[in-house]
This record gives C-alpha cells, sequence and structure tokens, in this order.
C-alpha cells in the first residue's frame, strides 16, 4: 500500500518537519508499506514568490496524494490549511485514512 504522509510545514522548522517525516516514512515501510513523502519534491526557483512557492508544493502533493491507497497524519495535521485540504481530497477519493501508526496493518 502506498501511503502519503501528511504534516504541518508552513511556518514550521524545515528541518524538524523533514527529520520527523523520515522517521513516519521508515516505520511505514517498517511494516511493509511504501511511504510517500512530501519532502521528496525538487525545490521550487528560489526567485518565486512565497505564493508561487505554496502553490507549486501544494500541487505536487496533491498529485502525489491522489497516486496513493491512503494516507497518515502526523501530529498537529489539523491545524494546517494544506493538511486540512488533503484530508478532504484523500476523504473525497475513498483514500484509507489513519492517525495513528499502530493501526496501519503490516502488508502481508
Amino acid at each position: 500500500m502506498r501511503i502519503y504522509i501528511s504534516l504541518p510545514i508552513s511556518g514550521k522548522n524545515v528541518m524538524t518537519q523533514t527529520g520527523i517525516a523520515l522517521t513516519v516514512a521508515e516505520q511505514i515501510s517498517d511494516l511493509g508499506h511504501e511511504p510517500v513523502n512530501p519532502f521528496d519534491t525538487p525545490l521550487a526557483p528560489p526567485e518565486w514568490s512565497e505564493q508561487q512557492k505554496y502553490a507549486y508544493y501544494m500541487g505536487r502533493d496533491i498529485e502525489k496524494l491522489l497516486l496513493c491507497d491512503a494516507i497518515y497524519f502526523c501530529e498537529g495535521w489539523h491545524e494546517s490549511k494544506g493538511c486540512r485540504v488533503e484530508s478532504y481530497i484523500a476523504e473525497t477519493y475513498g483514500l484509507k485514512l489513519y492517525h495513528d501508526l499502530r493501526y496501519i496493518p503490516k502488508s502481508e
């Protein structure tokens, strides 16, 4: 199962959030699934405005999400506009929703 990792990024320390995403990705892999990390996106051009960068990253994230079977929400997701959009999309398209790694079944 391909599982998208949803976590707050905007307004957070990017290095901290990257570390969290990597840890979660490892845990998902250990369960036998394929993690899809939002940080695995090429950087936006530095000359772009913040709005252009945000649109670029959200666009890539939604594209990745729609190619997944499930989504895992990291702590604090509900406080993030981007995560809430990802939640709506995941629900609308019938993806499995996980809020706790303990509930993701091991792959057979």
